[in-house]
């Protein structure tokens, strides 16, 4: 998850990949390492990630993760050198990466996976929280409007994009019409944190 000054979080990955269940990313996720809400679960998959220094942070969060998961990481970085054209192992480093917060790995390793196999919505929005997370608000933007045009009910993409809108961008309106978007594909639709779509439609337009 991905935190913003704002203090609104963004779903992501996890979110999207448990389908209904909740994961609220601190920031604008719903990457898709997702394992949040999303209409679609997450193909697990991620680009691989460039040589770069992860800010502090994500050093700290890096260190502290399990063995076996830093175990992984390495494996799928060998993985992804040796079969460049493998989009799983991207994704699935992109993922890693975005549950170990390291956007500045996990978005080249997303954008990896996205060359080789265009038109993914899941990894979209997770590229999406990842941009968001290092304050590249309209790169998330663009991310979840292209996921958007792909699968029009996408619950995270829209609720990830009203976040930025609102939040980042100062946009209630254009917050709101995301949502509004979302429920005429989706009426049912439940955002992060069981709320119904026109529920909050209704708080964020009073």
């Amino acid at each position: 998850m991905g935190t913003n000054k704002s203090g609104e979080a963004t779903v992501g990955r996890s979110a999207a990949i448990l389908g209904a269940g909740l994961a609220l990313l601190a920031g604008i996720f719903l990457g898709f390492t997702i394992r949040g809400m999303m209409d679609s679960p997450s193909k697990g998959s991620a680009p691989a990630a460039q040589q770069q220094m992860p800010p502090p942070q994500a050093q700290q969060q890096a260190q502290q993760a399990s063995p076996a998961l830093l175990d992984r990481i390495k494996a799928l970085e060998k993985q992804t050198q040796l079969e460049p054209a493998n989009v799983a192992a991207w994704t699935e480093l992109g993922n890693l990466y975005f549950d170990t917060d390291q956007p500045e790995k996990a978005i080249p390793a997303y954008e990896k996976s996205l060359t080789l196999e265009p038109g993914n919505p899941d990894v979209l929005t997770d590229l999406g929280v990842m941009y968001r997370h290092v304050n590249k608000f309209d790169k998330a933007l663009e991310c979840f409007n292209k996921a958007l045009a792909i699968s029009a009910g996408h619950v995270i993409a829209s609720y990830n994009k009203s976040i930025v809108l609102e939040h980042d961008k100062n946009d209630r309106a254009g917050a709101v019409a995301a949502l509004k978007a979302l429920a005429a594909k989706n009426p049912q639709a439940v955002l992060p944190g069981n709320k119904p779509v026109a529920q909050a439609i209704q708080e964020l337009s009073q």
